[in-house]
């Protein structure tokens, strides 16, 4: 059951996104497991994370992180975001979908690109 409408919110922040998904795989020659990845163009609210957050977070957090919040869910296992540049990787999700709607994930910075069509 549903407590809160959130949906206004996140409509009002939405964005495109390339999620780079992990379904299951096998394993290679040299024994580590691989998943099978694939790319898609979803939809979410992409936010910055408090200063307040981060420093108490002891450290776990960064101002380099952000919260995804979504309308469905996405997998967990080694999930990435690629959003303005930056490649994230999807590190939790927040247990409160049932409550509210809304998926909340962190992404945890990995590795910024170079802009499209930039020289190497």
């Amino acid at each position: 059951m549903q407590y809160f409408d959130f949906t206004d919110l996140i409509e009002k922040y939405i964005t495109e996104f390339k999620a780079i998904l992990s379904s299951e795989g096998s394993y290679d020659s040299t024994g580590t497991y691989q998943y099978n990845k694939s790319e898609k163009t979803l939809t979410g609210a992409i936010i910055g994370i408090s200063d307040s957050k981060i420093y108490r977070s002891n450290g776990a957090l960064t101002d380099k992180d952000k919260y995804l919040f979504m309308f469905e869910p996405i997998p967990l296992n080694d999930t990435e975001v690629i959003y303005k540049n930056n490649r994230y990787r999807v590190e939790e999700q927040v247990e409160n979908a049932e409550f509210t709607g809304v998926y909340q994930y962190t992404l945890k910075y990995v590795s910024a690109f170079k802009a499209e069509g930039a020289q190497r």
